[in-house]
Parts: C-alpha cells; sequence; structure tokens
C-alpha cells in the first residue's frame, strides 16, 4: 500500500471521528438532563392522607436543564374505579424556567370515593423529555363531625362575599358557624399566589382549646404593601383535637388599592406645637373618595390616640376622587416629644391607604 493511500486513510478516519465527535456533543447540547424531581410534602405535613370535599398539599423542587413546558397531576384510584382527578400546569410561574419551587393545593372533589389512591406527577421540559414521580396516596371521606358554613372573605366590612383584597388593607375572613364534636384545636388560613402571579403566600393559625363550635367567626389578614396583585387561592383548614382536618377554599383577587397621597405636609419638617399642627396633602383615587381618617400617637401605644378625627362631610357627594387635605390640627394632652401622625384615605370600594410619619411636638 503507498504511502499516499494510507495517509489518505488515517485522514478521513479522523475526519470521520472528529465529526462523529462533533455530533455526538451537538446531540448532547440539544438534549440536556431530564427534569429532576424532590416532592417535599404530599399531603398535610407530608401525611399523604387527603380528605374529599378538601385539597391536597403538594409541596417540592424542580430542576429542568432543558425549561420546563408543562407538569401534569394524575390521581387515580388503585382497583375497583375508574375515578381520577388530573390538574395540568402549561403557563405561570412553573412554566418557561429551569428551577422551580412547587407548592400548589390540587381540590378533592367532594363526591370523591373513599379509598387508596395513586398520585404521578410528571414535569415535561421543551424537549419532550418528562420525568415522572410517584406516590401512595389515601383519600378519606369528609368529616361528619366537622362543618364549616358561611365561609366569606371580603376587602371590609361592607362588601361581604366580593372575594377581594387590596394591597396593604386588612380583608375579613369570616364564617358563621365552625363545628367540631371533637373540640376545635386550631384554625389554618392560607392565601397563595395562582397563575403568573408571583409566588406570595401568607399563612396564619389561630388556636383553640377545644370548643365544639364557633359562632361568626371573624379576623381581619393583613396584606402587605409588597403583596403582588392577581389571582390567589386562600384555603381555611379546621383541625380537631383528634387530628381530623376539613378544608373549604376560595379563589380570590389580590388588587392594587389606587389610592395615592402626595405633597405631603406636617407642620415645619414634621415639627409642630400640639396646639397647631399644620397637615396638608393630596390624594387621587380611581373610585371616589369616602372618607380621610387621621390619628396622632405614641409608636409605644398605638391604642392611646391624642388626635383622632375621621373627615367624610367633603365627600358626601360620592364622586371626589381629587382632594386636597388642609387641616391644622390639635393633639389634646401631648406631650414634648416624638409621636407618629397616620392618615388613612377610604375609597367607596372598601379599599384604603394609609401613610404614617414621625412628628415631633415642640414646647
Amino acid at each position: 500500500m503507498s504511502k499516499k493511500l494510507v495517509w489518505g486513510t488515517v485522514f478521513i478516519l479522523n475526519f470521520c471521528l472528529l465529526v462523529f465527535a462533533s455530533c455526538s456533543n451537538d446531540d448532547n447540547d440539544e438534549n440536556p438532563s431530564k427534569p429532576i424531581i424532590h416532592l417535599t410534602e404530599i399531603g398535610s405535613e407530608n401525611s399523604r392522607i387527603a380528605v374529599a370535599g378538601g385539597d391536597l398539599h403538594l409541596e417540592g423542587n424542580i430542576v429542568a436543564d432543558g425549561v420546563i413546558q408543562r407538569i401534569d397531576i394524575e390521581i387515580h384510584k388503585e382497583e375497583g374505579s375508574s375515578f381520577k382527578i388530573e390538574k395540568s400546569y402549561v403557563n405561570g410561574k412553573y412554566i418557561g424556567v429551569k428551577n422551580a419551587d412547587f407548592h400548589e393545593h390540587i381540590d378533592i372533589p367532594t363526591e370523591t370515593p373513599e379509598g387508596e389512591y395513586h398520585l404521578h406527577f410528571t414535569v415535561t421540559d421543551k424537549f419532550g423529555q418528562a420525568t415522572t414521580v410517584e406516590s401512595e396516596l389515601v383519600i378519606e371521606s369528609v368529616p361528619v363531625n366537622i362543618s364549616i358554613e358561611g365561609l366569606n372573605f371580603g376587602s371590609g366590612h361592607d362588601f361581604p362575599d366580593n372575594k377581594i383584597a387590596y394591597i396593604g388593607t386588612s380583608p375579613v375572613v369570616e364564617a358563621t358557624s365552625i363545628k367540631a364534636e371533637s373540640g376545635i384545636d386550631r384554625i389554618f388560613v392560607e392565601i397563595h399566589s395562582e397563575g403568573e402571579t408571583a409566588a406570595f403566600e401568607l399563612d396564619t393559625v389561630y388556636a383553640y382549646t377545644g370548643e365544639t363550635e364557633l359562632k361568626d367567626f371573624h379576623k381581619h389578614l393583613v396584606v402587605p404593601d409588597n403583596a403582588p396583585s392577581g389571582d390567589y387561592h386562600l384555603h381555611f383548614k379546621v383541625y380537631d383535637k383528634n387530628g381530623k382536618s376539613l378544608t373549604k377554599s376560595l379563589d380570590i383577587v389580590v388588587k392594587e388599592a389606587g389610592i395615592t397621597v402626595s405633597d405631603l405636609e406636617i407642620g415645619s419638617n414634621n415639627s409642630a406645637t400640639a396646639s397647631n399642627i399644620h397637615t396638608e396633602f393630596k390624594v387621587n383615587t380611581l373610585d371616589p373618595i369616602s372618607s380621610i381618617r387621621v390619628r396622632i400617637y405614641k409608636a409605644s401605644a398605638p391604642a392611646t390616640y391624642f388626635y383622632n378625627n375621621t373627615f367624610s362631610d367633603d365627600f358626601v357627594s360620592g364622586d371626589v376622587k381629587e382632594f386636597i387635605f388642609h387641616k391644622h390640627l390639635a393633639a389634646t394632652g401631648a406631650a414634648v416629644g416624638e409621636y407618629l401622625i397616620e392618615i388613612r384615605t377610604n375609597d367607596n370600594k372598601g379599599a384604603y391607604k394609609t401613610i404614617k410619619e414621625k412628628l415631633i411636638i415642640t414646647a
């Protein structure tokens, strides 16, 4: 064999190896590793138990180098029934990202037969690669000894059943009657964001000492200023002293209040004598103003007011959306020192905007 033929053969072999390696690398680049799923909680406190008429708490983390395209959840009866529950996420905060902290509550219909079930949690990336994790699950029948009646959520006392909260306010959650034959241990209220809303949660627990019935349950939940607007889900869960629970849920909406306060002037650089506190600011609202409340108090004693007045006469027409507040206030009995002046503007849909400023009372 001539040297030219040998070297030609070697060149062709090397070229083929180079092309093959290149193609292999391209394949690796185009097909990253399959999604990784780690479910940390299935059911409350990872009990792997759900109750018909309530919801199934699911929590975990997902890593998908190929970017999450969809998440599919299926819950089916182990045997003797074709009953199944299906839920898919194809848009929103979990989709189009490589890493996601999954936290959702899957509604379990009241008519769900009790018994043993199987859960499939599948994540598919944009390359069509899918990973599924499975778990056993028990669905129990609705507890007959626990009941929740008249569950309601609203932005204010005058707006029942509107299922709306406003950022920076304290909407009310109510129930006309809560019963537990074995005694109420605690009530857990959770609000978490849904869909494309940025992930956000509020959790509140109210403890009890075994009361068998609570009438006219009425609590205020604080929606902080940093809560994003959007669709939310509220879960109201009652636990009895035997560890049984019943959950009812509501779809709610968190909205911007649509109230702005500007050009604030308090005394001279936030200092004034107690008898003459110049207070001026401008209010603009999307909905008509209903009232403006002003309070002055010590930060250490917020329930003791040296000034407390609500102004509403200027808004009786029901159409004022722009207003310049200009008053000279008198803080009766306020000694020299540091105080807070709190200004709350209310509109006629139940939303409000509260601002607080430091006030120095001088001699």
